[in-house]
């Protein structure tokens, strides 16, 4: 209960100065004053979102330097070093610039080109974009970890065997070697067609049992039979659609700019004001609604072990998950409804029970 009331109070601290520094960064018209006479627009828009990911990243580095080498070490979670830490801040900052830079100048070049049509366009192009980013996690993922199949041996036996009965194909079982950076226990399905893949973090191979990794492994392919992954992209669509149509309203009135000391649209503020000023109130309400259907796929993915006649074992994993991950067994209803993508412990465990009982009647 200590580990999760400390994350949520270092996040609203985080969410807070954040914003300040938005406003900061906005208010004192800081952008202009360096880049507002580049006769070179698209040069003008990369240096405004090298300087916001710039200034921003020295909170961000500060903050997660709190949660992981102070928080999560202090509750013996932790396993990164210094070294590790700030290869993968700085694998975090190259990430955000690209990402950001791809946004504006995506919206810069459809808007300019096709005009209101941009809509569709750019929320066609950021949805397949993320189609992509989810097609190759399973390959950019080894920027970080390491991965290996599962060995031969009675588990892999198992959880070979409950594919086949499926129908269900994977490209493999990959251990990740999680243990280098957390002492946490998960495992997740990642990819589409032929990269699909199931990874297993090897600390859940060290603290669970044969039959509790299969009930887990059940529930993750779960997932896959259910295409959860998919449509989950899919629901993101509309977010999308939001989201382009604010970055279009936002180009639509050039006084804004003119507001933060720019004579002309400036994509590289639009997308830092988008994401960063509007989006995440817009969010909120979107938040709720998509996190409502993911816990109904949570749901659907752990009835898949019970049918398997692992419920119980399922039941046991989770519990062994929520103590060594020091989960909150006892969350406010408003705090699940508002951001919660699972259910709680609780729930998901009389939902296995409410089955296995009428499955036994």
């Amino acid at each position: 209960m200590n580990y999760s009331s400390e994350l949520i109070k270092l996040d609203i601290i985080e969410t807070i100065i954040s914003y300040i520094v938005l406003m900061c960064l906005l208010m004192s018209n800081i952008f202009s004053i360096f880049f507002g006479d580049f006769d070179n627009y698209t040069l003008s828009s990369l240096y405004v979102i090298l300087m916001y990911v710039g200034v921003t990243s020295v909170f961000d580095i500060l903050f997660d330097y709190f949660k992981i080498m102070v928080i999560e070490e202090k509750y013996g979670f932790n396993k990164r070093t210094k070294k590790t830490f700030i290869g993968d801040e700085i694998k975090k900052i190259i990430i955000s610039f690209a990402l950001l830079i791809f946004m504006s100048m995506s919206f810069k070049v459809s808007y300019e080109n096709i005009g209101d049509y941009t809509l569709i366009v750019f929320t066609i192009v950021v949805f397949l974009f993320s189609l992509f980013i989810s097609f190759i996690y399973p390959y950019t993922s080894r920027i970080n970890n390491k991965f290996v199949s599962l060995e031969d041996g009675e588990l892999r036996d198992s959880l070979t065997k409950l594919l086949k009965k499926y129908h269900y194909r994977v490209r493999d079982i990959k251990v990740m070697d999680a243990s280098r950076r957390t002492t946490k226990l998960n495992a997740y399905f990642t990819g589409f067609g032929k990269s699909k893949t199931i990874v297993l973090f090897d600390n859940l191979l060290n603290k669970l049992s044969n039959e509790e990794i299969v009930a887990v492994f059940a529930h993750e392919m779960g997932h896959g039979i259910h295409k959860d992954t998919l449509k989950s992209s899919l629901m993101s669509i509309i977010t999308m659609f939001i989201m382009a149509l604010l970055a279009w309203l936002l180009i639509k009135y050039p006084v804004i700019y003119q507001d933060f000391g720019f004579d002309f649209v400036n994509y590289g503020l639009m997308i830092i004001i988008l994401f960063n000023a509007i989006i995440p109130f817009v969010s909120v309400v979107i938040g709720i609604v998509k996190s409502y259907i993911s816990r109904r796929f949570e749901y659907r993915a752990d009835l898949v072990a019970a049918k398997e006649g692992y419920g119980e074992y399922l039941i046991s994993g989770l519990k062994n998950l929520f103590r060594d991950n020091l989960g909150n067994l006892n969350p406010h209803p408003l705090i699940v409804i508002l951001s919660y993508s699972h259910p709680t412990l609780l729930q998901r465990i009389n939902a296995i029970r409410r089955y296995e009982g009428r499955n036994d009647g």
